[in-house]
């Protein structure tokens, strides 16, 4: 089983990526981590801002899944979040295409693409709408599975203050004695732990 996750080096990959090399190595005996009968053949591709589009287009050519992590969500200019995150799948998609690979795509974007509420007129929020619909767009033409996880908050260990999540940025003013900024008290923070994205992704993986 060959598995390509793109944004390799980022906060949800990397808690991915270590726990899919615990069931490789023979470690995660769980029986609902079963990958395949034998983990050593579990191989992990691995995608990130290092790489090429060339690459990408070779990895595309021999993977059995695809976790789609990669993305921008805090850019310098707002039109790199059109360039992150819908353009980037575009390219992922055309090459999966291109070679006939019909392997299932898991897409993780956010509940900023719902695009109401606070979340109305998002940058961010209208790009990752962009990605989910070219998921979807792929499945129809192709008939292979898109599973799009629109994620709240994402919290959780490697988590990097002011930038991947709000609990970092708080944990690490604090224990500093930094000062905290809330700028709409009454507003709801929706959270989700890393591990518990994890196993989703692993379940989906599996199939479930």
């Amino acid at each position: 089983m060959k598995i390509l996750i793109t944004g390799a080096d980022g906060f949800i990959a990397r808690n991915l990526r270590a726990a899919l090399e615990e069931v490789q190595r023979g470690h995660d005996r769980r029986p609902d981590h079963v990958l395949c009968e034998d983990p050593a053949e579990i191989t992990l591709l691995l995608y990130s801002r290092k790489n090429t589009l060339e690459e990408l287009d070779a990895l595309c050519g021999d993977c059995d899944f695809v976790f789609h992590l990669a993305g921008v969500n805090r850019p310098k200019d707002p039109k790199e979040f059109l360039e992150g995150n819908r353009d980037l799948t575009a390219a992922l998609l055309d090459a999966l295409e291109r070679h006939g690979n019909a392997c299932p795509v898991l897409l993780s974007s956010s509940i900023q693409a719902s695009l109401t509420g606070r979340y109305q007129n998002s940058p961010y929020g209208e790009s990752k709408l962009g990605g989910e619909e070219l998921a979807f767009a792929h499945a129809r033409r192709t008939g292979t599975p898109a599973l799009v996880y629109r994620l709240p908050g994402v919290f959780g260990k490697w988590s990097r203050p002011n930038y991947n999540t709000v609990v970092a940025t708080f944990c690490h003013n604090t224990a500093r004695g930094l000062p905290i900024t809330v700028n709409d008290s009454a507003a709801p923070l929706d959270l989700v732990y890393i591990d518990d994205v994890v196993e989703e992704f692993i379940q989906a993986l599996r199939g479930n």
